[in-house]
């Protein structure tokens, strides 16, 4: 079930994304992502998983980081590829790729960036595991991974985060334990998984993201990893946030032991 279903959502999210690149094309740097890339040695390496259609890795570049994004999405690629060319960035550059199996060799970057949601378009926790492995195995000792994700428990409304995803995965987990009794194959979604539709670009097709909690964040980590969640007010005003578990978009920031 797992191949398969990570199979079906890769292709799913290829066209949901290629559909989206005319807005993500004109998207830029968010003031959170500013705050962090400033904090950072100027000049280093960055790696930036499902890079899309450039819109970090162009605004890493204008801050002088060498940047290197990947993709699952050729169609992205080659309209990032024509971004940095108009805009003269000879410091970045993208390739097609998935993050769950990285093509760059051990210790190749200083940072490593899976920013806006990148990390929950990847279907089973197996695989989103593998990926933050993988963004460990490539990141230099004593470099940082930043690694931006929805959290179930975000008590506002937002575009595919239903709080009623809560009592839905029980429910999941009933039928997939009963499929597996009587030996017939499960072809729904998995608990915690969202199919939504497309609300940057009128007529692309739909979307999947994964839903964790924190706990399940945590539980993607290596242990031997030091892991920081941070929320955005965290980041940009560096104080303490009361309500940080319940936010919309969580950061959680790994460093690798040398």
């Amino acid at each position: 079930m797992g191949i398969d279903y990570y199979n079906k959502i890769k292709k799913l999210n290829i066209e949901h994304y290629a559909g989206e690149i005319s807005y993500y094309t004109k998207a830029e740097l968010r003031k959170v992502e500013i705050k962090i890339l400033m904090s950072l040695k100027r000049g280093a390496k960055i790696l930036d998983l499902g890079c899309g259609a450039g819109r970090f890795s162009i605004g890493a570049g204008q801050l002088g980081f060498n940047v290197i994004g990947i993709d699952i999405t050729p169609t992205a690629v080659i309209a990032a590829r024509s971004r940095a060319k108009i805009n003269r960035l000879y410091n970045v550059r993208f390739q097609v790729g998935d993050m769950t199996s990285i093509p760059f060799s051990d210790n190749s970057f200083d940072y490593v960036f899976c920013p806006r949601f990148s990390i929950n378009a990847v279907a089973t926790f197996k695989k989103r595991k593998m990926a933050i492995v993988e963004m460990l195995r490539v990141a230099r000792p004593d470099g940082k991974v930043f690694v931006e994700s929805f959290n179930k428990f975000y008590l506002g409304k937002g575009p595919g985060l239903p709080f009623k995803n809560l009592f839905i995965d029980p429910i999941r987990y009933i039928r997939i334990f009963i499929y597996k009794i009587i030996g017939k194959k499960y072809i729904g979604l998995h608990p915690g998984d969202i199919i939504y539709k497309a609300n940057k670009v009128k007529g692309a097709s739909v979307g999947y993201a994964h839903i964790p909690t924190m706990v399940e964040l945590k539980r993607l980590v290596p242990p031997e990893t030091s892991c920081v969640l941070k929320s955005i007010p965290n980041i940009l005003r560096g104080s303490i946030d009361p309500i940080k578990y319940f936010r919309y978009s969580i950061w959680f920031v790994l460093k690798k032991r040398a």
